[in-house]
């Protein structure tokens, strides 16, 4: 394989069996370190040579615990993105799939096995992965310094694949930027960054940002007193000082989180995001400031969102014990009143009426509450609007989801869009695999949706029909069960429930 010239230099990467080839740890900007800690990322240095690009760079630093195996080490220097390609041929003018990574601006890393994007490549694509500043080094507000560092990050990263990507065998002219739960919530942040305008083309946002009641008050306002709360803790505002202290002091300082967020008997759900993208009016604008008229959003959710963050067998980290016994009638009701303040004596009628266990009142309540009812409302806002917008609820149950009881829970949809599910389960095999031959057949459904949406700015299924679009009359969206099929839009009385609380 012969080294590919970019911006900076040339570079050797990986080739695949699949006939994918992979350039890894590739830097976008320069490392945000010492004079460029808390500062918009500058450009990444040349170099001479060659550059191997064989090995992830290095992950950003993890506020918190929750990723599995990052296979890279941590650093403030992680401002580096991952290329694969099927085609490295500036000619070949293929769809580009920029992912942004989630974990709630927290924790996570490009580099993590789950976003390998071999498979997703191997379908007709040049997908990009890339690192980012995570909490207090992505966030932080500052009145010297600004804000919002992270998101531009992104855009810088979206700036490289506009100058570098034709020689991967990508067309700049045709970007995709996906991501899922917090990386959706940067997908969102990103239609509405002017840095960011004219850097991509389509938007796919899995599981958040949308709408959101619960997080009304995640302000620039509260930012800014949040950054102030981390200045009191490290003795000090200046900017200087703040450059100089080392990554661990200021992790344990950015570990708080507003009275709101902290009521007695609550539990953790996304709602409760300390460090996040919020409206500053320069980086992070309230509308749409990067998204024309035409720029087609695919967006949805899974159908059981809460299972990853209550789990059945009781809270991570915690011991396990039976779901009667980690989730009281007690914590539901002060969950009813944290995210349906309103009409929590309604929801918690419903629930006692359909005689629903306390977990599944919970799971349902807190899916409802953070994730369905706010992809409503980006539902009804799209349709007013008039912009091209697709729907979806991933449904499918894998057989080992099934039998942990997680089901359709949050991030469950991800092995399937990149191509990581392998039947092991049939008639005649392991009865305990985790998935089977329609969980292949799925794969092989999302990653043809994903890609071709990608390519055309319509998701299509393998017979080559398109999926409904958004419309105020006759609703539709398109479910992923069993198969993939286009139903109308009926949300569950608890999400009509909270639809009816919101200032319309």
């Amino acid at each position: 394989m012969h080294p590919i010239h970019t911006e900076q230099g040339h570079v050797s990467g990986i080739h695949h069996d699949s006939d994918v080839s992979a350039f890894l740890g590739l830097p976008y900007a320069a490392p945000p370190v010492g004079r460029l800690r808390f500062a918009p990322p500058s450009p990444a240095e040349p170099w001479d040579g060659v550059r191997e690009a064989t090995a992830f760079g290095n992950a950003g630093i993890q506020i918190l615990p929750g990723a599995g195996d990052l296979r890279a080490p941590q650093s403030e220097d992680c401002l580096y993105l991952n290329v694969w390609t099927p085609a490295a041929d500036p000619g070949a003018k293929l769809p580009v799939m920029v992912w942004i990574h989630g974990g709630g601006f927290l924790y996570g890393a490009a580099s993590e096995a789950l976003y390998d994007g071999a498979a997703l490549a191997a379908r007709g694509a040049v997908v990009v992965s890339l690192n980012y500043r995570l909490g207090v080094f992505g966030f932080l507000s500052h009145p010297e310094a600004g804000t919002n560092f992270a998101v531009l990050d992104w855009a810088a990263a979206l700036r490289w694949v506009q100058r570098n990507i034709s020689a991967f065998g990508g067309d700049p002219g045709n970007v995709t930027v996906f991501g899922q739960s917090s990386g959706a919530a940067a997908v969102r942040a990103l239609l509405s960054a002017p840095s960011a305008r004219g850097l991509f083309h389509r938007g796919i946002i899995q599981s958040a940002g949308f709408e959101h009641p619960v997080s009304a008050d995640y302000t620039a306002d509260l930012v800014a007193r949040l950054s102030d709360t981390l200045f009191e803790r490290v003795g000090t505002s200046d900017l200087d000082a703040l450059r100089g202290l080392p990554h661990d002091t200021l992790v344990k300082a950015s570990l708080t989180r507003p009275a709101a967020l902290a009521t007695p008997g609550r539990l953790h759900t996304p709602a409760d995001l300390v460090w996040f993208p919020a409206v500053d009016g320069d980086v992070v604008t309230d509308g749409f400031a990067a998204r024309p008229e035409n720029m087609p959003v695919m967006f949805g959710t899974t159908q059981d969102e809460a299972r990853y963050f209550h789990r059945p067998g009781g809270p991570v980290g915690g011991p396990p014990v039976s779901a009667e016994q980690a989730y009281t009638p007690t914590a539901l009701a002060v969950m009813a009143r944290a995210l349906v303040p309103d009409r929590a004596d309604d929801a918690l009628a419903q629930f006692h009426d359909r005689g629903l266990p306390t977990y599944e009142a919970l799971t349902e309540l807190t899916t409802a509450a953070v994730f369905h009812e706010p992809a409503l409302a980006t539902y009804e806002r799209f349709t007013a609007q008039g912009r091209t917008a697709y729907a979806y609820r991933f449904a499918r149950v894998s057989p080992g989801n099934r039998r942990s009881q997680m089901l359709a829970h949050h991030m469950a949809e991800l092995p399937y869009v990149f191509g990581q599910v392998t039947a092991g389960a049939g008639p005649d095999a392991d009865a305990d695999a985790d998935y089977d031959t329609t969980d292949t057949a799925i794969r092989d459904a999302v990653q043809h949706a994903w890609v071709e949406f990608a390519r055309t700015g319509t998701p299509r299924a393998l017979d080559g029909g398109a999926w409904p679009n958004c419309r105020a009359r006759d609703p539709h969206h398109t479910v992923i069960e069993d198969t993939v099929e286009a139903r109308p839009l009926n949300p569950g009385p608890l999400t009509r429930l909270i639809h009816s609380t919101r200032d319309k």
